[in-house]
């Protein structure tokens, strides 16, 4: 089954770029009506790749993937 995520283009630096909307909440599996802040998305951020973390009780492996939606995340809450 294809996974048909909303799409959304944001533009940083002047370079538009297509992100999936709610991907970062599905990964971490938290509901959509959970509202993420910099700090908790900050210190998740400096787990290394392949190590894992905790998330709102949960845990997880940081993959490349994800470490580059949270970036992204703390970017655009700026």
């Amino acid at each position: 089954m294809v996974d048909k995520k909303k799409t959304e283009v944001v533009e940083l630096d002047g370079e538009k770029v297509k992100i999936k909307k709610g991907a970062l909440r599905d990964m971490l599996g938290v509901p959509k009506s959970y509202k993420f802040n910099k700090t908790s998305l900050r210190r998740v951020n400096k787990t290394d790749i392949g190590k894992t973390f905790e998330f709102q009780g949960k845990r997880f492996k940081m993959t490349n993937l994800m470490k580059k939606r949270i970036t992204l995340a703390i970017t655009l809450m700026k």
